[in-house]
């Protein structure tokens, strides 16, 4: 296993699911995993070992899409499953997440796509076929995310994410904002190596750096990550964060 300083962008897998509602790629290239993987499961942990957040599997079908996403408890137990439905152009359609263990739903999730204005629509209803949310969408000529707007369920925007790229199609800047009046909240800065891979992300208020994280990872033998460490670093110190471990299975 070789290491090599990249960072991880961390992104919801909604997201990500819906970046690639264009289906310019699959889901798994556009999470940058090789070959046929059948499901990946991500655990975070502190150098103490202490479990950060949630572990999650991802599972992916033959063809390269998420079908499910299960969120486990420390102690291994499914907690929260989210499955995902498309229709016949692979375009993800609903999804739908339960309370384990009982398969209790908490939400649902449409996607209404309208080609004319390059946009796909998300709206969440809770238990009662309430509206509690809407994400919007926005892709430029090229298919990338241009923006990302959350209204809450009157309609009234909640936060707003734009985002800028570089000739390559990898994305430099995510600038967010909150409320109608776009009240400026942070910037994202991320720097890539001469593979295309981040090697830096920096978190900026302004022109004031926040902070910054390097990843170094471990491979297997088909090219995919199965082990990252987190690294803090500011202009005086550097020291490790956080371990993220990844089984990774592929299809046979």
């Amino acid at each position: 296993m070789k290491p090599k300083f990249i960072l991880l962008l961390l992104v919801s897998v909604c997201v990500s699911v819906v970046a690639s509602a264009q289906r310019f790629n699959s889901d798994i290239e556009d999470v940058h995993l090789k070959g046929k993987v059948k499901s990946v499961l991500t655990t975070t942990r502190t150098p103490q070992g202490r479990i950060v957040g949630q572990p999650v599997r991802n599972n992916f079908n033959e063809d390269g899409y998420f079908t499910q996403n299960t969120y486990y408890d420390t102690l291994g137990n499914p907690v929260i499953i989210v499955s995902f439905f498309y229709d016949k152009k692979n375009r993800l359609v609903k999804d739908v997440r339960t309370h384990e263990p009982y398969s209790e739903l908490l939400s649902q999730t449409t996607y209404v796509y309208n080609k004319k204005k390059k946009t796909i629509t998300a709206q969440m209803f809770g238990i009662a076929d309430s509206l509690e949310e809407s994400t919007v969408y926005v892709f430029n000529k090229e298919g990338n995310i241009d923006s990302v707007k959350t209204l809450d369920a009157n309609g009234k925007q909640i936060n707003t994410l734009k985002y800028s790229y570089n000739n390559f199609g990898l994305r430099t800047w995510s600038t967010c904002s909150e409320g109608d009046n776009g009240i400026y909240i942070g910037t994202e800065k991320y720097r890539y190596d001469t593979d295309g891979f981040l090697a830096e992300q920096c978190s900026y208020y302004l022109a004031t750096l926040r902070q910054a994280f390097l990843y170094t990872y471990y491979y297997d033998e088909h090219g995919n990550w199965i082990q990252g460490h987190v690294f803090h670093v500011s202009p005086t110190e550097g020291y490790l964060y956080q371990i993220i471990d990844r089984q990774i299975t592929y299809y046979e």
